[in-house]
């Protein structure tokens, strides 16, 4: 389901179906509903869903002996920057918004 559609289920409640770009109620009526709400409800889907795959994507830079030179060889040198990446994005996933400005992800350095 696309996140338009999906934001008009959330902010209509009595919606329970939709063709096109109509959405109906129980008893068949149509709803009208306000395009820009939708939209801003649906570029915040879209905002934490990015944000939740980037953060399964780097997961295992969170892994604590990843950045441990006592545990890893070879260990990730910057898992700070990492940790910091993460937490930004992790804000978004946990407060969306409509106008994310994406933090640019880190190079990964590994010791010698």
């Amino acid at each position: 389901m696309n996140y338009f559609i999906q934001a008009i289920y959330i902010l209509y409640p009595q919606v329970v179906v939709t063709r096109g770009d109509e959405a109906f109620d129980a008893d068949g009526n149509l709803v009208e509903y306000d395009p820009v709400a939708v939209q801003q409800e649906a570029d915040k889907l879209s905002c934490a869903d990015q944000a939740k795959t980037i953060l399964t994507a780097t997961d295992w830079t969170s892994i604590g002996d990843v950045g441990d030179p006592a545990k890893s060889n070879p260990y990730l040198v910057n898992q700070a920057e990492f940790i910091a990446y993460r937490s930004t994005v992790r804000g978004y996933a946990v407060n969306p918004i409509v106008d994310p400005v994406w933090p640019t992800e880190p190079t990964e350095q590994w010791s010698n």
